[in-house]
């Protein structure tokens, strides 16, 4: 998995948080934005890394 990819991946689940927010459990939202976080801890580390 490239820098890309994390990017695609975090603009996805972003968007699936927008859109289905209103319908998902406070816990799923919490496991959603635990990934979002995750998924730029990891591209703030590539971006140092250049």
């Amino acid at each position: 998995m490239n820098e890309f990819d994390l990017r695609m991946r975090l603009a996805a689940l972003r968007q699936y948080l927008r859109d289905n927010q209103d319908s998902l459990s406070p816990e799923k939202i919490d496991e959603i934005l635990d990934v979002i976080a995750k998924l730029i801890q990891v591209l703030n580390e590539l971006d140092k890394r250049r």
